[in-house]
């Protein structure tokens, strides 16, 4: 036996009394196409004000989707559908003060339908796990040196420019994906430019690297950033 909850025609939600579980309906549930969204060219050239964006086609574009694309403002929808083209709820922005061309075509732009929800399913894999900002001028174990983070627990310095990333939950295995930045706020002085790597992959660390871009040599550095994708 189950039941339905409805709002008008559309199916909120599945109840399957037999296992007694709950499932979102695919009415409001995203696609994994949806997810990633729905990919066009721009066709032709499009100027500094353009509401009319010429595309490629215009196969699966609904009104109301997201639009996002080189030009295209924050926030910006479809608010019309032509044969070959759409016409978007801001006007492109190329920062070209002139009012010539900026942006050619070929150029991709992306739609995305606004009204669906995200399933873990469809999510696993594509988010960031943990990220972390800190400066690297830190000794031993540290957690005041983070400036902004989430899932990461402390840093721990283990000698000069090499450093252990401890997450606050571990990773489901260390087969996770790491990318990190180094950066000195001495930026007219070359020699200070920085290099990060990533090493020894544990389900609850990563090691973190920073070098001088000028010799390679160990140097402690005053931005790492770190970024988990698993």
């Amino acid at each position: 036996m189950s039941g339905t909850l409805k709002i008008g025609s559309k199916t909120l939600v599945t109840h399957d009394t037999s296992s007694n579980q709950i499932n979102l309906h695919s009415d409001i549930t995203a696609t994994h196409s949806q997810v990633f969204g729905n990919s066009k060219t721009f066709s032709g050239a499009h100027a500094e004000g353009a509401t009319t964006i010429n595309l490629n086609n215009v196969t699966g574009i609904s009104v109301g989707d997201a639009v996002i694309a080189e030009g295209v403002l924050e926030d910006t929808t479809v608010t019309s559908i032509g044969t070959s083209s759409v016409v978007i709820s801001n006007a492109l922005e190329t920062g070209d003060a002139n009012n010539n061309v900026a942006i050619v075509g070929g150029e991709p732009i992306t739609f995305y339908t606004p009204s669906k929800a995200l399933s873990p399913a469809l999510t696993a894999g594509s988010l960031c796990r943990a990220w972390v900002n800190f400066n690297g001028n830190i000794s031993g174990y540290s957690y005041e040196n983070i400036r902004a983070s989430k899932g990461i627990s402390s840093i721990y310095q283990n000698s000069t420019g090499d450093y252990y990333v401890n997450f606050t939950n571990a990773m489901p295995d260390a087969n996770f994906s790491a990318l990190a930045t180094g950066g000195s706020s001495l930026n007219s002085d070359g020699n200070r430019s920085i290099l990060a790597t990533c090493s020894v992959y544990d389900a609850t660390t990563v090691r973190v690297v920073t070098v001088t871009a000028a010799n390679y040599s160990r140097n402690n550095t005053d931005y790492v950033t770190v970024a988990i994708f698993r």
